[in-house]
């Protein structure tokens, strides 16, 4: 899918980025802070509901009754899945902000490269912003990590960006596609909210159980709880259904991609920018 590799052209499209992100320093602070204060109005709201911070219902589906650990791990890994639907997705229509989306889509170099440059990007970026967040989490919250944890945290984290970058692949054409961003950026979000174990376990109802089984993000939280937070799952079915997931989401995000890539070329439509 991407033949003859440019290293040197992802590197500088991250080196870009990183460049456009410490222009607007307050945007580093604000992604670091906001999935946690995200979590804070949750507190308030079980303790106004059920009185505390427990609850035996919680536990019967999710595993603990602890329902503020959950959502802290559900927030802070949701940060991955935030930069790969908007940093991909809205690649393009921020090459238009900054004025350079027509020399991009004329030069020689394939435009998927900016997708996955911007993948790279943020990948390494939401890398930074979780390990503030899990600091904080453990000094303020008592999350409790340690080094044997670390590798298949890591290991399952890796393969979640590599499912989610099939997503932003997606996305991103979409975007070519209809030329706004912001409305289908949104609505791809709030799919992943309703139908992965982010916010609450997807045994709720029989229909967000079945959806979120196609969703790489599902079985990445349930190994990340089950690490972080000591409960029961499979590490090696998890591992197998992520691995499967992304062999297949990786080329057909591609796919989607470029047909849709030719489509708007041999139209004319990227003009419409």
């Amino acid at each position: 899918m991407l033949k003859g590799l440019r290293i040197d052209v992802l590197i500088e499209e991250v080196r870009k980025s990183f460049l456009i992100l410490l222009a607007y320093p307050i945007e580093i602070a604000f992604w670091i802070i906001s999935p946690l204060l995200w979590v804070i109005p949750l507190v308030f709201q079980g303790r106004a509901l059920i009185g505390g911070l427990t609850s035996s219902s919680f536990g019967k589906l999710a595993g603990t009754t602890e329902f503020i650990p959950y959502v802290l791990i559900g927030a802070i890994v949701s940060t991955y899945m935030f930069s790969a639907v908007w940093s991909m997705g809205n690649a393009f229509r921020d090459e238009t902000y900054y004025g350079t989306l027509e020399h991009i889509l004329s030069s020689p170099t394939p435009a998927v490269y900016i997708l996955v440059g911007k993948g790279i990007y943020n990948s390494i970026l939401s890398t930074l912003f979780v390990v503030v967040q899990l600091l904080i989490c453990v000094f303020i919250f008592g999350l409790d990590i340690t080094l044997a944890k670390i590798l298949p945290i890591m290991a399952f984290l890796l393969l979640l960006i590599v499912g989610l970058y099939g997503i932003g692949f997606a996305a991103a054409a979409l975007t070519m596609l209809i030329k706004e961003s912001y409305g289908l950026l949104h609505l791809f979000e709030y799919i992943l909210f309703l139908f992965s174990p982010i916010r609450y376990p997807v045994e709720v109802n029989p229909i967000t159980r079945a959806i979120s089984i196609f969703i790489p993000l599902t079985y990445a939280l349930i190994a990340l709880r089950g690490l972080l937070l000591g409960l029961k799952f499979d590490f090696w079915k998890n591992s197998i259904i992520l691995l499967i997931i992304d062999a297949v989401i990786i080329p057909l995000g591609l796919f989607i991609f470029y047909k849709i890539e030719k489509r708007t070329k041999k139209t004319g439509t990227l003009a419409h920018y």
